[in-house]
């Protein structure tokens, strides 16, 4: 960890306080001997425990001019010592810790724009263990205030969302993913006859009057042969599912139609919104396309639309038991829809090779960069629009992993006040603090009040982590402190409920 010189005004004292930045290439973290998922502490605020980051591959300064605005969003999963949902300023510190206020599995969150503006949507629910699950989404607005929630509406067994997939659009619609355990005759592939199968669902409904606008069901269209996978020691029971499909993405095009992700099909599907009928398939068994060899695909996530004739998605090349490259891969796609031809526009590549074999994604920015989240592999990184790897984190040594991560423009005051806690003796006391999801944050003010209830500024410091030490001299008899948040031009952005030392 770094030493970060905190600068207090009038009255003037200064400390020195080891802030929770990522590690730089560090050969303890890497060699597991600081345990599989070190963690960042923080004197005061102690209900936090987030994971500790290590550039794998260092930001230079040179490099640092040419990345990407905005913060890093991903959720660690439960093997973490504190998992959740993470917002992080490209140091590694947090802006946001989610775990607190969504102590079930959380796997993706993003920004979307919910009724016009920018919100949160995180997904909070039952993991299966086996890939996915059954959960809702909440929508939250810049105050981290929940607005909305959603989930699948009037599936089989009362099937909730799942939490692979949901994106927002015209206000909202939101589109999700559902998997539905039905009785299936498997014995066409290898499984029993009075079997159970996984019906993978995409569903769009209207948040507000909770409206079903489209329902497509892979059982439907996509028969089991189709799979990659076989029934092997699932299909028996009804808690044991043939997952043969593996939905993993949506997304929409300008036209209205749907780009459907089965992994476990090596597919993409184009489906009409009218009908529900498959207009071609990309990749698997029986794709419509000739694609060309480096752009071959499979056990893929996030298939996305990028412009009209572009894909990009996250070929994992690889499974539990199987591998089909030398590495997983951030992939975009030329996709010629007339002459039916596919070729690679350009890969993204881990500074080492690796096979993620579950999980990943590819967010392709406003500036042309790139960020992909290699999933079971506990790293992400971003990449100029040629492909170089401008940088790359790690966020774990082993175990902890996280779905997808991503970088957004967030700004966010929350609806909480700030906290405080002041620890010492009279004559050197030390004030502690923080704003969990404040992104505005320059500096802080802290202030003594007496019995008489005057307030007096004692001393300022600049917010360098999570928790932002202010140590200062206690000169007069003060019954309560209390500190301020200001944004960079000095605007008072909230203020801290009274404490007592």
């Amino acid at each position: 960890m770094f030493l970060t010189l905190v600068l207090l005004t009038a009255p003037t004292f200064f400390t020195l306080a080891a802030a929770e930045q990522a590690y730089n290439e560090s050969v303890k973290y890497d060699s597991g001997l600081m345990g599989d998922s070190p963690t960042q502490s923080y004197v005061a605020a102690t209900d936090f425990t987030p994971v500790q980051l290590n550039y794998e591959v260092a930001l230079t300064d040179e490099k640092a001019a040419k990345i990407s605005s905005g913060l890093m969003f991903f959720a660690t999963t439960p093997d973490a010592v504190q998992p959740g949902p993470l917002i992080i300023k490209q140091d590694g510190t947090v802006v946001w810790d989610g775990g607190a206020v969504f102590p079930q599995s959380t796997t993706s969150f993003m920004v979307e724009p919910y009724m016009g503006e920018d919100h949160m949507i995180v997904w909070s629910g039952q993991l299966s263990g086996v890939g996915y699950g059954w959960g809702s989404w909440h929508v939250l607005n810049t105050a981290y205030e929940e607005v909305a929630t959603y989930t699948a509406i009037g599936l089989p067994n009362n099937t909730l969302a799942d939490m692979h997939d949901s994106h927002i659009y015209s206000g909202d619609l939101a589109t999700m993913t559902a998997y539905v355990t039905q009785e299936y005759d498997l014995s066409p592939y290898g499984g029993p006859k009075n079997g159970y199968i996984l019906n993978c669902v995409v569903q769009e409904i209207n948040i507000t009057s909770s409206e079903v606008i489209f329902e497509w069901h892979s059982l439907d269209h996509v028969d089991p042969s189709e799979s990659y996978t076989s029934p092997g020691l699932t299909g028996s029971d009804s808690s044991s599912p043939w997952d043969y499909f593996h939905l993993n993405a949506i997304d929409k095009d300008d036209s209205g139609n749907y780009l459907i992700s089965g992994r476990h099909i090596h597919t993409l599907f184009y489906v009409d919104a009218s009908s529900g009928d498959i207009q071609w398939r990309l990749g698997g068994k029986n794709s419509n396309f000739t694609i060309s060899k480096d752009a071959e695909f499979s056990w893929q996530h996030d298939g996305r639309w990028r412009s009209a004739s572009t894909i990009s998605l996250f070929n994992n090349a690889g499974t539990i038991g199987q591998q089909d490259r030398v590495s997983s891969r951030g992939m975009l796609l030329n996709v010629d829809t007339t002459a039916m031809t596919v070729d690679l526009a350009q890969e993204y590549l881990p500074h080492k090779n690796a096979i993620s074999r579950s999980q990943g994604n590819t967010q392709i920015l406003e500036n042309g960069n790139v960020i992909v989240g290699w999933g079971a592999e506990p790293y992400f990184g971003e990449y100029d629009s040629a492909g170089n790897l401008l940088w790359e984190m790690r966020f774990a040594y082993d175990n902890v992993q996280a779905y997808r991560a991503y970088r957004f423009d967030w700004t966010a005051t929350p609806s909480t006040p700030p906290s405080l806690a002041v620890t010492g003796s009279d004559s050197n006391r030390t004030a502690y603090a923080w704003w969990n999801g404040a992104t505005e944050v320059a500096t802080w003010g802290l202030y003594g009040s007496s019995d008489s209830g005057e307030s007096v500024n004692l001393a300022n410091a600049t917010r360098i982590d999570f928790e932002t030490p202010i140590t200062f001299e206690q000169l007069e008899d003060y019954t309560s402190y209390t500190v301020a948040a200001l944004d960079a031009s000095g605007q008072v952005l909230g203020t801290s409920d009274a404490v007592t030392a």
